[in-house]
């Protein structure tokens, strides 16, 4: 019975592919419980890349990528939960505001170009480089932090100083409910959008309590604001 599981288990994986440079949220590939809906669950170590938003462990030597993942239940990751939802595999969270909100990663750190005599040279190939500057806290468990160990280091001039530019692409999408609504929120525009009778009470609370939205933790206390 347990090989027939296992078979069938395999059958929702791939090997991973070639694309865009893997940006992962935790340091490590961690001790990992997938629940499917149908109660089967299998242990695994395992890794969310934020970048391309999908799922990866490893299989003996060979990284692997979890398909089918509209089957999936809860998956289990260094104590803390996700959940599959509009394409991506959410993180749940519990905010300081006792409110459950489910956080879509989707970071990156995009390269510009590199800064010189005559302002900032732009490149035509973009690299992806972790970036610890969007404020995940605690929210990732002391495991947390995007990485990639794929880098080389950046470019210096003969002072030491950093040549490279870079600029953060945060496109996570922040989900909950209120008064019986699904809310997805991403950025303040469309929080503003959502909610426009709150408008000056929001920029009021955010300009106050100098929140940067790009940061995780910062915006969750405006959720939090929102649904108290």
């Amino acid at each position: 019975m347990r090989k027939l599981l296992i078979i069938a288990f395999m059958a929702l994986a791939t090997v991973a592919q070639a694309q865009q440079k893997r940006v992962y949220f935790f340091s490590d590939f961690v001790d990992t419980k997938i629940t499917y809906k149908g109660g089967a669950h299998y242990r695994v170590k395992a890794n969310y890349d934020i970048a391309n938003m999908k799922m990866m462990y490893m299989q003996g030597d060979e990284l692997m990528e979890l398909t089918s993942p509209q089957l999936v239940d809860t998956i289990y990751t260094d104590g803390y939960a996700w959940v599959y939802k509009d394409r991506r595999f959410c993180q749940v969270v519990n905010t300081d505001g006792g409110h459950r909100v489910l956080v879509g990663w989707n970071l990156v750190k995009v390269h510009q170009g590199y800064k010189g005599v005559y302002g900032i040279s732009q490149v035509p190939a973009r690299k992806v480089e972790l970036s610890g500057d969007f404020g995940m806290g605690n929210i990732a468990g002391e495991n947390g932090g995007m990485y990639n160990g794929s880098f080389g280091t950046n470019d210096e001039d003969d002072s030491g100083r950093n040549l490279d530019v870079w600029k953060e692409k945060n496109r996570s999408t922040y989900y909950f409910e209120k008064d019986g609504r699904e809310y997805s929120l991403r950025g303040l525009k469309s929080v503003y959008k959502a909610f426009p009778d709150k408008k000056a009470l929001i920029k009021q609370f955010v300009r106050e309590h100098k929140l940067d939205p790009m940061r995780a933790e910062d915006f969750l206390q405006i959720i939090d604001f929102i649904l108290k």
